[in-house]
């Protein structure tokens, strides 16, 4: 076997698009139907909004999303304060089918995809609940709590819990995604009312632990029904679907390289850390593993140039994505601290924010940020 790609999400389907197909590889997914149940908020900005937030990408095509996955495009963003404060912002996402884009990717690969369930990993080969499988090359994809990184005591990032309804009958703009900001809303995260298109939506809150001795069910049926801001969008809405799920919240692994494994996507902590935002990092990652892997197969390459091809391309991003992440947790556990903060923030520095760039009145305390790492 020349390459096994370990986990089939948004890593491992852009993975499996990207690797050749004069190689033999296997596709493996504990899923009985590749990419359900959706655990997230199914986001990714579009090409205009990626020539920002990722300056250093070479190519990107890949953000080319084809019309068949996209259920809605929205224009705006509005982050809504504790006391009722909103500013909106200009910046579009697709909001896609997230399942049937890593379905659809992923079986058009033409590569061989089997459900297996990943055990462990050791002395450079894959355990399953199907025996063990050897290849050359492992593309680990399988997420925030990533078996093969815990088995090569790599794991140790940090990672938050999200809950998500979809709702029918939402009332809201559907051009705008909205973003709630506060302690009792979201605890060290935020909520979100994503409209899909013709009244549905993805609602959903972000909950850390250590900010709240709630639940995260609990949170969210609060968000839901009791909080102004938020339930005023959903006093029609009915849920039509629950899910749970894990993100790293992280900086990314050192490296992304050990032994014959390549790490990408949510397993490598490859994330907007500040907003949650995995599927454009995870697209990315993924095609280029892929690419390295076709490289060191067939043209005798180094699997260790994915690390400097990440780095170039995502590792700034990430890192101040992060530090925003890290400022955002000094804040996040007293609304009446936020608040006086949010004074001296304006709407040009949330746009920034958003796009990982550091606002000037940000960059010392950014600067001596990179110095203390």
């Amino acid at each position: 076997m020349d390459v096994i790609v370990a986990g089939i999400g948004v890593a491992g389907a852009f993975a499996l698009r990207r690797l050749s197909k004069s190689l033999e590889v296997l596709g493996i997914d504990k899923r009985e139907r590749l990419g359900y149940p959706v655990k997230c908020g199914e986001i990714i900005p579009t090409k205009e909004e990626m020539r920002r937030l990722l300056p250093e990408l070479d190519d990107y095509a890949i953000f080319d999303l084809p019309k068949r996955f996209e259920s809605n495009r929205t224009k705006t963003i509005s982050f809504c304060l504790p006391n009722g404060k909103c500013y909106e912002i200009d910046f579009e996402f697709h909001v896609v089918r997230r399942d049937e884009m890593i379905e659809t990717i992923a079986k058009e690969s033409g590569h061989r995809i089997e459900r297996e369930v990943i055990l462990n990993y050791r002395n450079r080969k894959l355990y399953t609940d199907k025996g063990e499988r050897e290849a050359k090359v492992i593309i680990a994809c399988d997420g925030a709590n990533s078996r093969i990184a815990k088995a090569l005591r790599v794991w140790n990032y940090e990672i938050a819990s999200a809950k998500q309804f979809v709702m029918k009958n939402v009332e809201c703009d559907e051009k705008c995604v909205y973003m709630f900001l506060g302690r009792e809303i979201s605890p060290g995260a935020y909520g979100w009312v994503i409209p899909k298109g013709k009244g549905y939506a993805n609602v959903g809150v972000g909950f850390r632990r250590e900010f709240s001795n709630e639940s995260v069910h609990k949170v969210l049926e609060r968000f839901v029904k009791e909080f102004p801001y938020s339930s005023q969008l959903l006093k029609k809405a009915e849920v039509v679907s629950k899910i749970g799920a894990v993100l790293p919240i992280d900086k990314p692994l050192e490296r992304a390289v050990y032994e014959n494994v390549v790490f990408a996507g949510d397993s490598a902590s490859m994330i907007i850390s500040h907003v949650g935002g995995g599927i454009p990092t995870s697209m990315i990652a993924g095609d280029l593993a892929g690419k390295v892997a076709n490289e060191f197969l067939l043209e005798n390459g180094k699997l260790e140039k994915y690390d400097s091809l990440w780095k170039k391309y995502l590792g700034k991003p990430l890192l101040r994505a992060y530090f925003f992440r890290r400022l955002w947790d000094l804040f996040a556990g007293e609304n009446e601290r936020f608040l006086k903060i949010m004074k001296f923030v304006s709407a040009k520095d949330l746009e920034k924010i958003l796009h990982c760039e550091i606002p000037w009145k940000l960059r010392p305390l950014y600067a001596l940020f990179k110095h203390l790492l």
